[in-house]
C-alpha cells in the first residue's frame, strides 16, 4: 500500500475534526456504504446546516482512500481511547495530506530538534510556499491570502493532532507519549505505507511522533522485550517482524 501525500485546500482549511471523526468511526457499520454512515453518524448534530454540510464534505473527502482508513475505524469502533486514537489519526493525516506532511516531517520536527521554543503562523509561510511548489505545473499559484490562511491552518492542525500546544498566536512544542498499542500500530501502518517492514526503523514517518531513528530503535527494543513484536539487530543487519500482517489485521487483534 504505497501512497503519496496529496494537496487538499479543503482538508487543511476545515481541519482534522478529531471529535467528529472519532464519533463517526465509533458507530461505523460496515454493511452500509460511506454516505449512509456519514448520514447516520453526523447528520443533525451540528449547530447549522451549513457547517454540517462542510463537515460531511470534508470527512467524505478524507475517507476516500478507504483501505488506508479502515484500521482507524476498527480501533474507534472497539473503544480505543480518543487520546490514543488521535496519535493514530496523526500518522494517517501526516502520511497522506499536504501541506501538513511537508510541515510536520520537515520544518516542525527539525526546528524542535534545533531547540526552537516558540512557533508563530508567520514562521510557516516558507513551508506553505515549498509545499505549494510541489503540486505540479498545472496547479494555480497560491494567493497571498491563501498563504497566510494555510500557515494558520497548519499550526491549528498541529495543535489538534497533539504536536503543539497553546491557544494564542504563539504556540510551543508538545511532548508526545504513546502507549505500546499505539507504537505497534505505528509499526504496522508504517510497514504498510513503506511497503516493507525492513524500512520501518528508519522511516521519516516516525517524525510525526517526534521520534528520531535512535528513539525508534529504543522503542522497538522495548516492544521486543515485552513480546509485542520481533526485533533483532546484529551489527548493520536488522530484522523486524510485526505481530500482524497489516495495520488492519492488528487493529482487529487489539479490538478483541
Amino acid at each position: 500500500m504505497r501512497v503519496s501525500p496529496k494537496w487538499s485546500q479543503r482538508l487543511l482549511r476545515k481541519g482534522v475534526l478529531v471529535d467528529e471523526t472519532y464519533r463517526l468511526f465509533s458507530g461505523w457499520a460496515f454493511d452500509l456504504n460511506a454516505d449512509q454512515n456519514l448520514a447516520n453518524g453526523l447528520a443533525g448534530r451540528q449547530s447549522t446546516q451549513g457547517w454540517e454540510d462542510e463537515i460531511l464534505a470534508t470527512i467524505r473527502r478524507r475517507i476516500r482512500d478507504f483501505e488506508l482508513v479502515e484500521s482507524l475505524i476498527v480501533l474507534a469502533q472497539h473503544g480505543m481511547p480518543i487520546s490514543d486514537w488521535r496519535h493514530c489519526l496523526r500518522l494517517w493525516v501526516g502520511a497522506t495530506e499536504e501541506p501538513f506532511h511537508t510541515f510536520a516531517l520537515g520544518w516542525l520536527f527539525e526546528e524542535r530538534a534545533r531547540g526552537r521554543l516558540a512557533i508563530r503562523s508567520e514562521d510557516l509561510l516558507g513551508v506553505v510556499d515549498d509545499a505549494a511548489g510541489r503540486r505540479g505545473g498545472k496547479a494555480a499559484p497560491i494567493s497571498d491570502y491563501s498563504r497566510v490562511r494555510a500557515a494558520r491552518d497548519l499550526l491549528k492542525t498541529a495543535g489538534d493532532l497533539g504536536m503543539v500546544e497553546g491557544s494564542g498566536p504563539v504556540r510551543t512544542f508538545a511532548n508526545i507519549s504513546m502507549s505500546d498499542d499505539v507504537l505497534v500500530y505505528y509499526v504496522q501502518l508504517i510497514a504498510d505505507l513503506e511497503g516493507d517492514a525492513s524500512k520501518v526503523p528508519n522511516s521519516r514517518l516516525w517524525r510525526l511522533a517526534y521520534m528520531s531513528p535512535d528513539d525508534v530503535h529504543h522503542s522497538l527494543l522495548h516492544l521486543h522485550q515485552f513480546r509485542r513484536l520481533n526485533y533483532q539487530v546484529a551489527g548493520s543487519l536488522v530484522q523486524l517482524a510485526p505481530p500482524a500482517g497489516s495495520a488492519l489485521e492488528f487493529a482487529r487483534q487489539v479490538a478483541r
